[in-house]
């Protein structure tokens, strides 16, 4: 399937033009990662935004530098992750591990956010998207941050 096509069927940019898409297309590459590859590491200069077509990868934030890393989230096929370089962040929160074969889209982080800034409709789509990615991963982590404390003994 072609890159155009892939980002067209999306939800983040299933509201774009396609003359958009086919823009950002441009700027946009394929990669296969194999288990336990590192796609990114907490702290490294945020420069891309990710599409994961296939597998799983883990977002996590490192307990001790290089031994493992704590669990935030789990990025599954469709979702998209790296976001911080949208936001205006320069580095990277998270470190992005695979927890599988994946297969990802990696988008030019400078290359989008100039589209984004240039045509506010397009900034104002993506950016929704953005948000809503940030708010589902916020939820998910106060759900699984709930059910630890909800299993320590209290007395009244």
């Amino acid at each position: 399937m072609s890159v155009p096509t892939i980002l067209k069927g999306h939800e983040f940019f299933s509201h774009l033009r396609v003359e958009d898409v086919d823009r950002i297309s441009r700027f946009v590459e394929r990669r296969a990662y194999e288990r336990n590859d590192v796609i990114f590491k907490h702290g490294e200069k945020a420069e891309k935004v990710y599409l994961l077509l296939e597998g799983s990868v883990h977002l996590g934030l490192p307990a001790r530098p290089e031994e493992f890393l704590v669990l935030i989230s789990k990025v599954e096929k469709g979702d998209l992750f790296g976001l911080s370089s949208l936001l205006g962040s320069d580095r990277y929160i998270l470190a992005a591990q695979c927890s599988e074969k994946s297969e990802v889209l990696v988008i030019d982080a400078k290359n989008l956010r100039n589209l984004l800034e240039s045509d506010c409709i397009i900034g104002f789509s993506i950016m929704s998207e953005v948000a809503r990615a940030y708010y589902d991963r916020y939820i998910a982590l106060l759900n699984r941050l709930q059910s630890i404390v909800l299993q320590i003994p209290l007395i009244s």
